[in-house]
C-alpha cells in the first residue's frame, strides 16, 4: 500500500509530504485548493505524463517521491529490482529543460520500468477517466480487465503488430521488385555487353601510347638504326673514338701507373657504348610499322571510347556502373527468395492471429454476462435498481480483412470483436449506447461499478478515485460512500469527493488548504481529527458559511456511521 506521497515544487505545491493509512483515505477541500495535484503527483511517480509547465514558479525541478509497502502475498519477483523489506521507494524528476529521471530504491530505472512498477502497485482513476467510459473503443479494456485477458490481448496487439509489419514489408518488397524487374533486361543487356568488351581497368591509356607509337613508326625505327651506326658501325663512332682514346692511354701507361685507373674507366665506357648501340639496333629491329596493326588498335580504342561514353566518362566510372547493375540484378533474384519468406511468415502468423482472436472472443463472450451481472448489482445499490448494463460484442465492421477457411473476418490490435457498452436506466427501456443515454451522474455510478467489479478480482493494492461521485447526490452519494468503504476492506482506497456522505466514510481524513506566506501561494494537507472533521463535513454541508443546522447535521452523519461500525 502507499505509505507516503512527497511532493517538491509542483504546481503551486512547494513541499508536502502526506502519511496515509489503510481503509479508506478521504482527500476533501476547497476547489482549487489542490487536492487533484496530490492525485496528478501521484500519477506522475507511477510513470505517467507530465509538463515542465508543472514545476512551481521559480524552481528548476520538481520530484516526487512514493514510499509502497508490499503485501506478503505480492512476489518480488513481479519487480525489476529487489526490494528492501518488502519497501519500493519511486522517485521521479522532472527538469526545466525537459529531462526526466527515474528511480526505484535509488537505482535509475526506465520510464517505461517506472510505469510498469506503477501499473502493479496502483489503479489510478484520474477526474477525466470517466471519459473513457464515452469513448467506445475503451470499453473492451474494461471487459478484458474484468476477464483478466490482457496478457493475451497484449500477445495479440503483438501478433498483429507482426502481420501487419510484414505485410508492409512484402508490399513494399513488391513494389521495389517490380521497380527493378521493368529494369533487368536493360541490365542484362548492358551487363552481357561490358562483359563481351573485356576492358582492363588502364586500357585506354595503354592503347593511346600504343597507337601513338605506332604512328611514327618509320621515324623511331629510324632512330634506332641511326643510334646503332653512330655509336658503333658508322666512320668515327663514338665506339671508335673511345677504342682510339684507350690505345693512346695505354701507350703512356709505362711512363705513369696512375693511368691504370683511366684507362679502366675508358674500358667501362667502351663496355657500355657496344651494350647501348645494341639496344638501339635491337630497338629499330622490333619496331612494328604494321598499319593493319594499327587499325585494329584504332578499333580497339574507339570500342573503349563508345563505351566510355555510355557509361563513363570514365573507365572507373564504367566499372562502378557495372557493379552496380550486377548487385540490382542478383538483388531481384534475391528477393524472390525473401518474398517467399516473408509469404511463409505472414502465413504463420496469420494463422497464429486468428487462433489468438478466435480464443479471446471466447473470453469476451463468456465474460460479457458476468461483468453486466456484477455491475447491475453494484448499480442496484447505489439506486439504480432497474438499470441494464449490456456488454455489445459484434464482429468488427472495420479492419484488416483475413481469409479463414473460406470466410472473411476482420481484425485489428484488439481482435476480431467491437466491444460496446448499452444501457438503460430504466426497466421497460431498451439498452442504448452508453455513450448517448446516459447522464453525468449515472456515468459516474457505472464508472464506479466497473471499478469495484475490476477491484473485487484484481490484485492492485491501491485504488484511487478523483471525483468519481460526479453528479450524484443524497443516497446516491451515502451508497457510493458504503461502497467505497466496503472496497477498503479488500485494499486501500484514496478517494477526493466533495460529498460529505463520502467524506463521513473515511478512516483518515484529510483537508488540502492553500496558505500564503512571503506573497507566494502554497497547498499544504492537514490530517483532520474528530472537531476538525465535524467543521469540514459543515463546509461540506453549507458552504463557506457554517451554521449551527449544519455543524448537528454533520455531528448526526458522524455518529451514524460509528454506530454503523460498531455492528
Amino acid at each position: 500500500m502507499l505509505e507516503s506521497l512527497t511532493i517538491k515544487n509542483y504546481a503551486i505545491i512547494e513541499e508536502l509530504t502526506v502519511q496515509f493509512s489503510d481503509g479508506l483515505n478521504i482527500i476533501t477541500g476547497e476547489t482549487g485548493a489542490g487536492k487533484s495535484i496530490v492525485v496528478d503527483a501521484l500519477d506522475l511517480v507511477l510513470g505517467g505524463r507530465t509538463s515542465t509547465d508543472m514545476i512551481r514558479s521559480g524552481a528548476s525541478v520538481m520530484s516526487v517521491t512514493g514510499i509502497f509497502t508490499l503485501e506478503s502475498g505480492m512476489a518480488e519477483g513481479e519487480f525489476p529490482i529487489e526490494t528492501e523489506e518488502g519497501v519500493l521507494i519511486l522517485r521521479r524528476e522532472v527538469r526545466s529543460d525537459g529531462t526526466s529521471r527515474s528511480f526505484v530504491n535509488d537505482h535509475p530505472v526506465t520510464l517505461r520500468s517506472l510505469k510498469d512498477i506503477g501499473d502493479i502497485l496502483v489503479d489510478l482513476h484520474g477526474q477525466h477517466e470517466h471519459q473513457s467510459l464515452l469513448t467506445v473503443s475503451e470499453h473492451i479494456r474494461f471487459l478484458e480487465g474484468f476477464g483478466k485477458h490482457s496478457d493475451l490481448s497484449h500477445e495479440l496487439a503483438d501478433l498483429y503488430k507482426a502481420y501487419t509489419g510484414t505485410l508492409n514489408e512484402i508490399e513494399t518488397l513488391r513494389n521495389d521488385k517490380e521497380l527493378k524487374k521493368r529494369d533487368r533486361e536493360l541490365h542484362l543487356f548492358q551487363i552481357r555487353e561490358i562483359e563481351e568488351a573485356n576492358i582492363s581497368p588502364e586500357e585506354d591509356k595503354e592503347l593511346d601510347q600504343e597507337i601513338q607509337k605506332l604512328a611514327r613508326a618509320s621515324d623511331l625505327k629510324s632512330l634506332g638504326v641511326q643510334a646503332f651506326q653512330e655509336l658503333s658501325e658508322a666512320e668515327d663512332s663514338i665506339r671508335e673514338k673511345v677504342g682510339t682514346l684507350a690505345g693512346r692511354v695505354e701507350d703512356f701507361l709505362r711512363f705513369d701507373e696512375d693511368l691504370a685507373l683511366f684507362l679502366e674507366q675508358i674500358e667501362g665506357i667502351a663496355s657500355e657504348v657496344d651494350e647501348l648501340a645494341d639496344k638501339f639496333r635491337q630497338y629499330g629491329e622490333k619496331i612494328d610499322d604494321d598499319s593493319a596493326t594499327l587499325d585494329e588498335l584504332e578499333n580497339r580504342l574507339g570500342l573503349i571510347e563508345k563505351m566510355k561514353n555510355k557509361y563513363g566518362p570514365q573507365l572507373v566510372d564504367l566499372f562502378n556502373y557495372y557493379e552496380k547493375i550486377k548487385a540490382e540484378t542478383a538483388e531481384v533474384e534475391s528477393s524472390e527468395l525473401k518474398l517467399l519468406e516473408l509469404e511463409d511468415k505472414v502465413k504463420g502468423l496469420k494463422n497464429s492471429l486468428i487462433e489468438h482472436s478466435s480464443i479471446l472472443s471466447h473470453k469476451h463472450r463468456e465474460a460479457a454476462p458476468l461483468l453486466s451481472g456484477v455491475v447491475e448489482a453494484h448499480l442496484a445499490e447505489l439506486g439504480m435498481p432497474g438499470a441494464h448494463l449490456v456488454v455489445d460484442i459484434r464482429p468488427l465492421e472495420s479492419g484488416c480483412e483475413i481469409e479463414d477457411g473460406g470466410r472473411f473476418i476482420k481484425v485489428d490490435k484488439n481482435g476480431m470483436d467491437r466491444v460496446e457498452f448499452l444501457f438503460s436506466a430504466n426497466p421497460g427501456e431498451p439498452p442504448r449506447p452508453l455513450t448517448k443515454v446516459a447522464s453525468g451522474g449515472e456515468v459516474s455510478r457505472v464508472m464506479l461499478s466497473l471499478k469495484l467489479a475490476l477491484g473485487e478480482i484484481d490484485s492492485v493494492p491501491t485504488m484511487v478515485f478523483d471525483e468519481v461521485d460526479s453528479g450524484v447526490s443524497g443516497r446516491v452519494a451515502e451508497a457510493m460512500g458504503k461502497k467505497l468503504l466496503k472496497l477498503s476492506e479488500l485494499r486501500q482506497v484514496l478517494v477526493i469527493t466533495h460529498l460529505p456522505q463520502i467524506a463521513v466514510m473515511a478512516k483518515r481524513h484529510f483537508s488540502a488548504r492553500k496558505q500564503v506566506e512571503s506573497g507566494r501561494t502554497s497547498t499544504k494537507m492537514v490530517e483532520l481529527d474528530e472537531a476538525m472533521r465535524r467543521q469540514e463535513l459543515a463546509a461540506l454541508l453549507s458552504g463557506e458559511k457554517l451554521t449551527d443546522t449544519a455543524l448537528a447535521h454533520a455531528e448526526e452523519m458522524m455518529k451514524l456511521h460509528n454506530n454503523d461500525n460498531k455492528i
